[in-house]
């Protein structure tokens, strides 16, 4: 079986697949370089047979131009076996003929095999044809207007219909006329483009075991491509399952970015079982669609790696990866020569620049300004790089790993990805560590302030209830109740500034500085309170001491803590400095009497300044209103209403036993 003459002999399965490039900057470098360049072409290997060519139609065959005695010696000649595709806006069809050379031995019946090579920048391109030889209609792909259906298939084999069977049983013959009918998208209708088709004549059992060998051929060749999209799409489902273990976005982002990838490569790879019955559009759509979410998730890697706060140039990114995957999907779907498609393939390299440029500016920024992390930096500038300088001819476009054929963008964009999940998984292993250890530190810090700041319990003459709600794991608020031998009791309700764990170690801190303070007085407390905060922690404290005697008389004094309630009125304290402000700060008592069933209702700010989503403060309005109702309750009420810092409610009743029996 002879090929009719090609200067390039490509598989019958030639696949150029998307190559894996971030944004694809191999395509922007193949249609800035080739953009008028269908990389297809037919020679004759004999001078003797001609391929010509002629641009329109013959819809019902009148002109004859499918018939072996029609004189097509005024069609111009394709230069190199090459024909230029019909204009814009033309109906778009073309017809090719050519003589075939026939086979001495072959047995009837005999089959043609076609094998078509539509390129446009590496992505190939659907269209419709109908292959007639010696007059008689054999087959062809897809459906011509009106009835209007591409194809994307490119290798087929059609029995020579019976009514054709002169090209044996005449006298012999050495060759047939093959006349290819074509209708080409608009996406295809450039000056400068052109294509091509291979054709042989052949026994109709060789032809379709030769199309089933070289469709196996293809598979077998193309294994490595289908581990590599397999591999992405491994390395994209560990990213996600490694970031629901360790809450790092980084590596959610990156999921993201690889799990689409993969999708796009293996529904934009033909040898796929099936992936021939797709239909175009679908799978135009579904390719166009995950590239764009590849893209996007691209740009929000880069932003997320690096930190980056510049919100219009994201943006600006996610503009051009949408107009880039409109403008090249608008020509594969519409199949009418509009002006929109016209512009639309004008608007693909502004938009693939423009988006390869800012990742290419980022990563640059990144590794010489920002440098923090210039391995992922570098990783992440590579694939453009290397897209650069193949489209440059300085790397080749594929490279041989064993016996397979792989594109050199395909192969190192792959070990680029695994490279940065090698680094971004490092990153989150160790980030995971610090939190894990910090999750320690919490712990202990939770189980040391639960020691320290314990529920109140009833004390002889005195009903004591709290509630404690740290913001976090662990909180800056305390109180302490101690009762004393003459049957007073000693009251300290307090707030560090800040929240989580210096704020508890501060409150460590106070719990020990009570504990050495040889007075009772609440103004002398929070003077050696002050004395040894002074200096030694970044903000302030607020406190408010109490001590109640036995018969109600209460001496309070305040260090900035809101004033507590007594039967829901707010009582008059004389303010004073939070603790640790000055090194010497004095503090002035206030005198009050406390009834029998008195209720004193101590909180700290956490309650006041609870806000709603709507940034309205709870106030002291409602916390005055809501002071008479247990400690639980009001720290719940403040809890519901938006909780913003910690929450302390501790409330004192004065009764004159326990136990009624007694009283």
């Amino acid at each position: 079986m002879d090929d009719y003459p090609v200067a390039r002999k490509p598989s019958k399965y030639d696949l150029r697949m998307f190559p894996r490039t971030a944004g694809s900057l191999v395509l922007l470098t193949v249609l800035s370089t080739d953009l008028g360049g269908f990389v297809c072409h037919a020679q004759q290997s004999t001078p003797a047979a001609p391929v010509r060519y002629h641009i329109g139609d013959d819809p019902d065959g009148r002109l004859g131009w499918a018939s072996p005695n029609f004189d097509d010696s005024a069609w111009p000649v394709a230069h190199d076996g090459k024909w230029p595709m019909p204009p814009f806006y033309s109906d778009g069809f073309v017809w090719v003929r050519l003589r075939v050379p026939l086979p001495n031995d072959a047995a009837s019946p005999l089959a043609v095999r076609s094998s078509r090579d539509f390129l446009l920048g590496g992505l190939p391109f659907s269209l419709a044809d109908q292959i007639y030889v010696n007059g008689v209609l054999a087959g062809g792909q897809g459906s011509l207007p009106p009835h209007l259906r591409l194809d994307s298939q490119r290798d087929a084999v059609f029995d020579i219909p019976a009514n054709a069977a002169s090209l044996q049983t005449q006298a012999p013959r050495t060759q047939a006329l093959v006349a290819l009918r074509v209708w080409c998208p608009p996406g295809l209708r450039r000056p400068g483009n052109s294509g091509t088709i291979q054709i042989s004549i052949d026994a109709s059992r060789t032809q379709h075991l030769a199309h089933r060998a070289a469709h196996l051929s293809d598979l077998y060749a193309n294994g490595l491509d289908l581990t590599l999209d397999i591999g992405i799409a491994i390395l994209g489902l560990g990213m996600f399952i490694a970031w629901r273990w360790t809450g790092e976005r980084d590596l959610l982002v990156f999921a993201w970015v690889m799990i689409p990838q993969a999708l796009l490569l293996l529904v934009w790879n033909p040898t796929l079982p099936g992936a021939e019955k797709l239909p175009v559009q679908v799978g135009a759509v579904l390719f166009f669609a995950a590239l764009t979410l590849f893209m996007v998730a691209l740009l929000e890697l880069n932003w997320t790696v690096h930190r980056l706060r510049a919100p219009l140039l994201k943006h600006l990114g996610q503009a051009a990866a949408v107009v880039f995957n409109l403008a090249l999907s608008i020509p594969q779907l519409l199949t009418t020569a509009a002006a929109i498609v016209h512009w639309a393939m004008q608007a693909v390299i502004p938009a693939d620049l423009a988006f390869e440029l800012l990742l290419v500016a980022v990563n640059v920024w990144a590794i010489l300004v920002r440098r923090t992390n210039p391995l992922l930096a570098l990783a992440l500038l590579a694939n453009p790089a290397i897209a650069l300088l193949n489209g440059a001819g300085i790397v080749p476009y594929e490279v041989m790993v064993g016996p397979f054929s792989e594109h050199t963008l395909a192969l190192t964009d792959f070990v680029i990805d695994f490279a940065i999940f090698i680094l971004l998984s490092q990153s989150a292993w160790k980030a995971w560590r610090a939190r894990d250890e910090l999750r320690v530190e919490f712990q202990a810090a939770r189980e040391m302030q639960q020691q320290l700041v314990t529920p109140a319990v009833d004390v002889p003459g005195f009903r004591i209830e709290s509630a404690y709600l740290p913001a976090k794991q662990v909180g800056g608020d305390f109180f302490r109740v101690l009762p004393g031998e003459d049957g007073s009791v000693l009251v300290v309700v307090g707030d560090v500034s800040g929240k989580g764990l210096k704020a508890a170690m501060t409150v460590s801190a106070i719990m020990g500085a009570l504990r050495g303070c040889p007075s009772t007085k609440p103004a002398e407390i929070l003077a050696h309170l002050n004395h040894v905060l002074y200096g030694q922690i970044g903000g302030f404290v607020t406190c408010c001491v109490a001590l109640i005697a036995s018969d109600g008389a209460m001496t309070i004094a305040n260090a900035g803590n809101p004033a507590p309630y007594c039967n829901g009125k707010e009582t008059a304290v004389e303010p004073g400095l939070p603790l640790g402000m000055i090194a010497e700060a004095s503090y002035t008592e206030t005198r009050f009497q406390i009834a029998q069933g008195d209720r004193l209702t101590f909180v700290s700010d956490g309650v006041v300044e609870a806000t709603n989503p709507q940034g309205e403060l709870y106030g002291f309005d409602r916390t005055q209103a809501i002071s008479t109702e247990s400690a639980t309750q009001i720290a719940r009420t403040a809890e519901l209403f938006g909780q913003e810092d910690d929450i302390t409610v501790l409330s004192v009743t004065r009764a004159a036993s326990l136990n009624p029996a007694l009283a």
